[in-house]
């Protein structure tokens, strides 16, 4: 009989046009299809999840509403007092950032106790009564105080999807305001990820980050980078040769990107090339306010599948400048059989890829000419996608064999 696994996330899985909803369901995917049993928690706060979640999962769909009213004191007191206590907390660790590290710290990291939901957690102790588990897989670092309701013989794993530790002063380095989302302290971090028996870093630089971090030997730290099969997207007929495509979800960083791009690259192909054409794909189009484009830039918005975007531009590129993790739109192309351009940020991780597909710069200059030699002469791709098509296969076995040592599957049977 396969392991009963329960998978924690804050997120929804469906739909899964996001690359943190996309690499939950390929982890998913990877151990139903060896036979594991899943359970669900949603430990976020949206009151209906698809029914997407309730087909996709083999196990039960845990409940995940809860009364977000004020606790009446009468009726719950412990309740009442248990988030007292949790509130004090994360005031106590404002003040202590603020001493400790100083002004920036106390404004933009923080506390663990602000990602803790007593209501949330006695709900999911109530349901797990129930169950036995082989293992609980939590999706974030910074919820590991739920590894507390499981036994000892439980195995915890957290799949980091980023390092949060200080994440904010990335945004500060760039002039830009820091998004108010995850980024806590190294001290934080280290103590959310010393709850754990196994630690999924998305990259090999983030698992030597967190192994000099914990600087024990348990938790198991291993990498498991985004699952991206590869399946390559052909260029869909009367696409013209001089269409590039970029893809990103709503943020500061891919914002940031973008007008990078627009203003050191795009503006000189343009003059260059009057009918070249950049589709801007993604909730990214959303921001289109705080971005300069012209009749050369089309907005195609939100999509439902990778297909629908990468059929239109055999050229792709990536202009993040800063950021943490592995860069999934990036692995996204390459694993759909195109060629794309990207920073030395956007390859973290990645650089296997590099004259494999993938093209590495942070040069503004650099940029246009590889753009431009691609609107010129695009080259005979055949021998450049069989190699693609086999490094992709590579980098997927190692990252499912990872996550099958994970929950202590055997891993002989990959090929």
């Amino acid at each position: 009989m396969g392991k009963k696994i329960l998978i924690i996330s804050p997120v929804p899985v469906f739909p899964w046009h996001a690359g943190n909803r996309m690499r939950i369901k390929s982890i998913c995917d990877a151990l139903i299809t060896r036979g594991c049993e899943l359970d669900f928690f949603y430990i976020g706060f949206d009151e209906k999840l698809s029914e997407n979640h309730y087909t996709f999962f083999n196990g039960q769909v845990l409940d995940h509403l809860i009364d977000d009213t004020t606790t009446n004191f009468v009726k719950e007191p412990v309740l009442r007092i248990q988030e007292i206590v949790n509130g004090l907390k994360t005031r106590a660790g404002y003040f202590q950032r603020r001493l400790k590290y100083g002004e920036d710290s106390a404004r933009f990291n923080k506390s663990l106790s602000e990602f803790k939901s007593i209501k949330k957690q006695r709900l999911l102790k109530e349901q797990i009564q129930k169950n036995i588990y082989d293992g609980v897989l939590l999706n974030y670092t910074v919820y590991s105080h739920l590894f507390d309701l499981f036994d000892d013989n439980v195995i915890k794993i957290i799949d980091t999807h980023d390092r949060l530790s200080d994440r904010y002063t990335l945004f500060l380095e760039e002039g830009v305001e820091p998004v108010i989302w995850k980024s806590i302290s190294s001290a934080d971090e280290k103590k959310s990820l010393s709850k754990a028996d196994v630690i999924l870093a998305i990259t090999q630089k983030e698992a030597e980050y967190f192994r000099e971090l914990i600087k024990v030997s348990k938790p198991d730290i291993l990498t498991v980078t985004h699952l991206s099969p590869y399946d390559e997207v052909p260029l869909s007929a009367g696409r013209s040769g001089k269409t590039i495509i970029t893809v990103g979800g709503k943020s500061e960083i891919n914002l940031n990107g973008l007008n990078w791009f627009l203003d050191k690259v795009w503006r000189h192909i343009t003059k260059k090339f009057n009918d070249a054409e950049l589709l801007v794909a993604g909730s990214l189009c959303e921001q289109s306010s705080a971005f300069v484009y012209n009749e050369n830039v089309t907005l195609l918005g939100r999509f439902d599948s990778t297909h629908e975007v990468y059929d239109k531009a055999g050229l792709c590129v990536n202009p993040i400048q800063f950021g943490t993790g592995l860069k999934i739109k990036t692995i996204e192309a390459l694993s759909s059989g195109k060629k794309i351009i990207t920073t030395k940020e956007g390859a973290s991780g990645l650089e296997r890829f590099i004259g494999k597909g993938l093209v590495m710069s942070d040069s503004p200059e650099e940029w246009v000419r590889e753009i431009s030699s691609h609107f010129e002469c695009e080259e005979n791709t055949a021998d450049f996608k069989e190699t693609l098509k086999a490094e992709v296969h590579k980098y997927n076995e190692e990252a499912f064999r990872n996550i099958y040592k994970a929950v202590q599957l055997e891993t002989e049977t990959l090929s």
